[in-house]
């Protein structure tokens, strides 16, 4: 009986945890720094986007004019994208809708 019980309370959380689907949260999301303005320096720009792509494709340009491919996973709400050569830091954003990511590391809003 203390099994089942066990079993059915394992199997209550399993399936009440939130998952994104990849399909919502494909895309290119952009952040600006309040006070940028990426036109004026396209070279040394200081806006951020992240493009996620079908099967964990991900192409990150953190600020400037570098883009770099990785690879993202799903993890619950959180959407790792993993480092990038040993240039760039893995990234965790938390989904906040479907336009809109929350950078984990600074509160930062990336938007579609």
């Amino acid at each position: 009986m203390k099994n089942l019980l066990l079993l059915s309370l394992l199997g209550l959380i399993f399936f009440s945890c939130e998952k994104i689907d990849e399909p919502e949260i494909l895309g290119t999301y952009t952040y600006i720094p309040e006070g940028c303005n990426p036109a004026d320096n396209p070279e040394l720009g200081c806006a951020s986007t992240l493009t996620l792509s079908p099967d964990g494709v991900a192409d990150i340009l953190p600020s400037g004019d570098i883009i770099f491919r990785t690879t993202f996973k799903i993890r619950g709400e959180k959407i790792i994208v993993a480092k990038a050569d040993e240039v760039i830091d893995q990234f965790v954003f938390r989904y906040i809708d479907n336009s809109t990511l929350k950078n984990e590391r600074d509160g930062a809003l990336w938007v579609k």
